[in-house]
């Protein structure tokens, strides 16, 4: 199969969106959350590992830390590496992120630039509860309502159909994030019970 690798920062001025579709991706959002049996130093050394996330993530096979901004911190730079096969081929980009939120063993939120000129086109966060158990590990994304995304291009050269590319965009992400935490969740070596955002078992 071909390989089609989307390169950051080749794609020109950034165009502007069609707002007709704001609110429908302003309102897509995707969660899930795992119980697990850690302590939340163990968990937030996992998730804020970025370097890790090919290890866990089905999508995200890899990321690195920009070095002329500050790494494990809030205005922190990494890049992440995306590839997603489809009957076409693999699909690879490139996306800059932006750290909004670096609070140790709590939170840890970033924004995913778009490929024109790095306007946050969606958010990011993992967030750690402590539980009588260990921890609550929950995962979140929110696009953004006028986020540049390559599922809103899609959906702006084909809006009758915008909603329901939406809404298997948004199932695909919820899959991801069960897989992440799972796997995180095998690392780590927990033995625990946990549930997704929709309340399966995992």
């Amino acid at each position: 199969m071909a390989t089609h690798i989307s390169l950051w920062g080749t794609y020109g001025p950034r165009p502007e969106p069609n707002h007709d579709l704001d609110e429908l991706f302003g309102a897509m959002s995707a969660a899930a959350e795992i119980e697990v049996n850690c302590t939340p130093e163990q968990a937030w050394d996992l998730v804020s590992s970025i370097e890790r996330i090919g290890e866990f993530s089905p999508e995200c096979v890899e990321a690195w830390w920009v070095a002329d901004r500050p790494a494990r911190a809030a205005g922190g730079r990494f890049e992440g590496r995306n590839r997603r096969a489809t009957p076409e081929g693999s699909y690879e980009w490139i996306r800059l992120c932006d750290v909004v939120v670096w609070d140790p063993c709590r939170q840890f939120s970033w924004t995913v630039g778009d490929r024109y000129d790095g306007t946050p086109a969606s958010r990011w966060s993992f967030l750690i509860t402590p539980t009588a158990g260990g921890v609550l590990l929950r995962q979140e994304f929110q696009h953004l309502p006028d986020g540049q995304s390559g599922l809103r291009h899609g959906a702006e050269a084909d809006p009758t159909n915008a909603a329901a590319e939406v809404a298997r965009r948004t199932a695909d992400l919820q899959q991801g994030m069960a897989t992440t935490q799972e796997r995180m969740k095998h690392v780590l070596g927990l033995a625990l019970g946990g549930r997704s955002a929709t309340g399966r078992k995992a």
